[in-house]
């Protein structure tokens, strides 16, 4: 019989991962006197055996914010998500991403559903569902389901409204746009942008 760090060594995972796959019931043990787990050597052996394709393949923490000036909210996603997933024993890689949930074309996202398509990617954890998309997430969804992908979502409740997400989105596909019209350090640029800010302070959300 071993103890809980003598077979997360021979399983080659953290303890708490141990502690996981026990609640899921994927292995089992029995208790000392003094409540200490113990596991056979043939459970062991048995789930090294079964979860092998499972320990090859990673958790992807994928995090994301709509514009550059948001440095502050990217740190605090990848400090929650990665915080969530050292305590579920995770052995994972952070994704950062930089566009508006509007529009999938984004490196990061690309590279994550690259590598779920591979069969490289166990669990996705996103702080927020919209992290990953806001529109189009079902097909995303589906994606995932299709490779055996998990999706974990730490929070449900966010902590911005829809409006002040879909105005940051907004703005943010404003800001490419212009640039590209007129150029980044363009007066039509910026006055295009404070034009569509004063609009929608005018129709009462002032927060932006």
């Amino acid at each position: 019989m071993y103890t809980i760090d003598e077979a997360s060594s021979i399983l080659g995972v953290h303890p708490t991962t141990l502690r996981r796959w026990e609640k899921e019931g994927k292995i089992t043990s029995s208790r000392t006197t003094g409540g200490h787990r113990r596991y056979a050597v043939e459970d062991l052996s048995a789930i090294k055996h079964d979860l092998k394709p499972l320990q090859d393949k990673i958790v992807i923490g994928y995090c994301r914010v709509s514009s550059s000036n948001q440095k502050e909210e990217l740190k605090r996603q990848v400090h929650t998500v990665s915080q969530y997933c050292s305590a579920n024993g995770y052995q994972f890689r952070i994704i950062k991403d930089l566009g508006s949930g509007l529009n999938d074309d984004k490196k990061g996202l690309k590279e994550l559903i690259r590598l779920a398509q591979s069969n490289q990617v166990e669990k996705v954890v996103v702080n927020y569902k919209d992290r990953l998309l806001r529109f189009g997430y079902e097909l995303l969804e589906q994606i995932c389901a299709f490779h055996h992908v998990k999706i974990e979502i730490v929070n449900h409740t966010e902590d911005k409204t829809y409006e002040q997400e879909l105005v940051e989105d907004m703005l943010s596909i404003i800001t490419v746009f212009s640039s590209r019209l007129y150029g980044s350090r363009s007066h039509k640029r910026k006055k295009l942008q404070q034009a569509v800010k004063q609009v929608i302070e005018d129709n009462g959300h002032a927060y932006v």
